[in-house]
């Protein structure tokens, strides 16, 4: 009896290992470039090729270095040079730098973080860039359909189709995903060239990006992942931002206002189109009462008056004591009559 108890005792023994090594496990290290190193549970110490890499660990890659390593489902992780990472069950967290992601699984979800987004993805490969100091992660997708979310607010999240990028940045939109822009086959090349040695799991996707190129010049199309080159912004493009940004200017305002009077109420003359016409504030102003000679009554929309080869309209000030004056001499006259 006490031996099978002992057996019983030493078979679920071996039963928890194996179940405390499957937690921690994470993956393996397959391939080195460089130096790195691994923080886990408070120790430090050199990355190596081949060693196991626990959940929980932080990979840190040094300068001109990279690492590639994989985990238990399927999913190849190639972190790029100045790069750290850390890992969890079912998901990757990128803490700054640039990582490279391959997935031959297509029945689980995983996800890779970042500090303020999240990648959800089955079968697929992408890119993502984090820079800590703007706050901005950047995913272009190389195969596959993934989610980009804001990692606070999951209801901000869309999806990007391969061939396309977006990106979710702390100052841009509340947070919220920028609108996935096709990518061409310079930016591709330049953005795959940080990666030494690594090519797309599937040959034919160059044929995606370079089918994109006509897209990604076009005069409307929007900028390049900011990591790989900061494309000028056209010139209309700069003038549309600053003529947006005159309007929001309280100290300016633009507006135009046409006013007739209006014979039933009773006020001013019926005879006089009022134009009133603010421009932009400290520019002077003139004022002056058109008085069309109408000879039989045009639609109210209609002024018969032919304007001045230079197109300029005289301003009204309705703060002008002369006007104020007129109005009252008005409004008293077409009371008078209302008496008769």
């Amino acid at each position: 009896m006490n031996k099978f108890v002992l057996f019983v005792l030493v078979l679920l023994s071996f039963n928890l290992y194996a179940v405390e090594e499957t937690k921690v496990s994470f993956g393996r290290i397959i391939d080195l470039k460089g130096e790195g190193f691994i923080s886990y549970k408070g120790k430090t110490r050199e990355l190596k090729k081949g060693e196991t890499l626990e959940i929980g660990a932080e990979i840190v890659i040094e300068h001109s270095g990279q690492v590639t390593f994989t985990d238990n489902a399927d999913h190849r992780f190639y972190l790029g040079n100045s790069s750290s990472a850390r890992v969890y069950g079912g998901s990757v967290e990128l803490r700054e730098g640039d990582i490279w992601f391959q997935s031959l699984n297509k029945n689980d979800d995983f996800k890779i973080l970042s500090a303020n987004a999240a990648v959800t993805y089955q079968g697929g490969e992408a890119i993502i860039s984090y820079d800590s100091l703007k706050g901005k992660t950047q995913l272009m997708v190389i195969n596959g359909i993934m989610t980009l979310a804001n990692l606070r607010a999951t209801e901000l999240n869309l999806k990007v189709s391969e061939g396309h990028f977006s990106f979710i940045e702390n100052a841009y939109e509340d947070g919220a995903p920028r609108d996935p822009t096709p990518v061409g086959e310079r930016t591709y090349g330049r953005l795959i060239s940080l990666f030494k040695g690594v090519s797309p799991l599937d040959k034919n996707s160059l044929a995606i990006f370079k089918a994109n190129d006509k897209l990604e010049t076009h005069p409307t199309a929007s900028r390049e992942v900011a990591s790989v080159h900061d494309k000028v912004v056209p010139k209309e493009s700069k003038m549309l931002d600053e003529y947006k940004s005159s309007l929001l200017d309280k100290k300016k305002l633009l507006k135009t206002v046409t006013t007739k009077t209006n014979k039933k109420k009773g006020k001013g003359d019926p005879d006089k189109f009022i134009v009133h016409i603010y421009g932009l504030k400290g520019l002077p102003t003139s004022e002056k009462v058109l008085t069309p000679e109408v000879k039989t009554r045009a639609p109210a929309s209609v002024v018969e008056h032919e304007m001045p080869a230079e197109m300029v309209i005289p301003l009204v000030n309705p703060y002008n004591k002369d006007y104020k004056d007129s109005t009252k001499e008005s409004d008293k006259l077409i009371d008078d009559l209302k008496k008769l």
